[in-house]
């Protein structure tokens, strides 16, 4: 149907609708030296009085979350542009805000263990909440060895999942029995699986005959 026979109830409608959605564009793209070609955050709504809230809480949020990267508190920052993408999933400024905040949150807080390939669970003292940020990183040499008869073994079914000597972490959780071990290899950037302490440790059926250490380097959001 053409714009020309909507009635005209309709046709204003729709031009305070264009309107509003004009308005929360330019107003996003000025202000704070943001280039005026730059993609606005996409409306979650065509009312136009909820359309100026929204634009009202993106801007007052952005000014709040910059102010905590500013002050380095980047716990706090992620936290405001969270909610920011939330409201306004394709809104790219607050993506690269957020990509900015992450690599700080893992650079400003990194804890170094060394992991021997012959040892049994690593305590890292690291504690995690669940989605939490973390980045692991490993460098060094490991062998391990396997020794048995003709008949070989079966193997575990978590060695199915997981890579025989490769670098595996889980996260003891109060109460849990039996550890469930999750593949890190030489670097892995990921949100922690639970709440809980983060252990690490060669994966291997029999670690005791291994030779050689990693040096493990953790970033991101933990205690």
């Amino acid at each position: 149907m053409h714009f020309r026979y909507l009635p005209a109830a309709a046709r204003l409608l729709v031009l305070v609708v264009v309107a509003a959605l004009s308005f929360v564009s330019s107003s996003l793209a000025q202000g704070r030296g943001r280039p005026p070609a730059q993609t606005p955050p996409e409306p979650t709504t065509l009312d136009p009085r909820l359309l100026k809230f929204q634009k009202e809480f993106v801007e007052k949020a952005e000014d709040l979350g910059d102010e905590y990267a500013r002050k380095q508190e980047w716990g706090k920052a992620k936290a405001v542009f969270t909610e920011i993408l939330k409201l306004a999933p394709q809104y790219k400024t607050a993506q690269d805000k957020m990509d900015a905040i992450n690599r700080n949150l893992i650079g400003s807080n990194r804890k170094t263990v060394t992991i021997a390939a012959s040892g049994d669970w690593r305590d890292t003292g690291i504690n995690v909440s669940k989605g939490a940020l973390l980045k692991i990183a490993a460098e060094g040499k490991w062998t391990f060895v396997f020794e048995g008869d003709a008949d070989g073994i079966e193997p575990p079914r978590e060695l199915r999942d997981i890579k025989l000597g490769s670098l595996v972490g889980y996260i003891a959780i109060p109460g849990d029995k039996k550890p469930q071990p999750f593949m890190i290899g030489k670097s892995k950037e990921f949100s922690a699986p639970a709440t809980g302490r983060l252990f690490l440790k060669m994966f291997d059926i029999d670690n005791s005959d291994n030779q050689g250490t990693m040096t493990v380097e953790i970033g991101g959001e933990f205690e």
